[in-house]
């Protein structure tokens, strides 16, 4: 079973475990578009309009380069791999699409392939994918490390998306629509008032702030009233050393981390967490276990 969960990060043919183009019994075969049901675990709902009518063209000209996959479904097939494929198909008048026919996926494995055929193919946006890995965390019943392992990225990388979801819609949405990057967004995490972050994000996109820029921000907004000596911290106010620490260490961690540092290098390390399953993480990799 080990070995065939190393495999799955590989790529969509080792998550099918054949080539696409060449299915078990029987190769690839036409089958009808109007028999072909959607993927109900497709976690991409955002299709780029210019993207596929690019894609709709080429089919025109050249027809399906690559076989899609189905699964039987009643007297019809249900989509496993190759969404953007079979709508440019139907744009582009064809009845019928070559299709690897398999009947051993299962659900679970449905929602895994699409994911990972996302992930490697067309890029999902942040907030698309985060939705993805955390679908797969509840459906497949999966830990970060074990879900980061599956559709081969770093572990940070999945966690850095999956905290985005506790964002509010607006900074959602501003994400989704290219308005602030995924950077600006985690930076906004950090904010102790959700309620600003709307008033943020309408400065980002006035303004053309930096994820730096933010980052002071949300550390000088955050700060207790009355602490320190009172100045507004500038988005520059902080030296480049501690940034460059900060970022080592969030990447490391998966999470946002404030050094405050003192004269004499005195201070703190502030690694922010959000629920419980966050600072178990937390512990597991500050403070692993060791099994005697």
């Amino acid at each position: 079973m080990a070995g065939t969960e190393r495999r799955l990060g590989r790529g969509l043919g080792s998550l099918l475990g054949a080539s696409v183009d060449a299915a078990p019994t029987g190769g690839t075969q036409e089958i009808p578009l109007e028999a072909i049901r959607p993927n109900p675990h497709q976690p991409r709902r955002i299709f780029d309009p210019a993207a596929l009518d690019e894609l709709t063209e080429s089919i025109r000209q050249h027809g399906i380069l690559q076989a899609i996959v189905v699964r039987p479904l009643g007297t019809g097939f249900e989509l496993v791999a190759g969404e953007r494929r079979t709508r440019a198909a139907r744009a582009a008048g064809l009845l019928t699409i070559p299709a690897v026919v398999r009947g051993d996926i299962s659900d679970e494995k449905m929602l895994e392939l699409a994911l990972v055929e996302n992930v490697q193919r067309q890029d999902l946006d942040p907030i698309e994918r985060a939705r993805g890995y955390r679908q797969m965390m509840e459906q497949l019943n999966l830990t970060q490390e074990r879900v980061a392992d599956r559709v081969g990225l770093k572990r940070a990388t999945v966690a850095n998306h999956v905290r985005l979801l506790e964002l509010p819609a607006v900074a959602q949405d501003a994400v989704q629509g290219g308005l602030v990057s995924m950077g600006h967004a985690r930076a906004l995490l950090g904010l102790t008032q959700p309620d600003r972050i709307a008033d943020f994000i309408g400065r980002i996109v006035r303004e053309g702030l930096s994820v730096r820029d933010v980052e002071g921000l949300v550390r000088a907004a955050s700060r207790p009233a009355g602490s320190g000596s009172g100045a507004v911290l500038t988005p520059a106010g902080s030296p480049p050393w501690i940034r460059e620490l900060e970022q080592r260490m969030e990447e490391h961690l998966g999470t946002k981390v404030t050094l405050r540092n003192q004269p004499g290098f005195r201070g703190q390390v502030v690694i922010d967490y959000f629920n419980r399953t966050d600072l178990d993480r937390l512990c597991q990799v500050l403070a692993p276990k060791t099994l005697i």
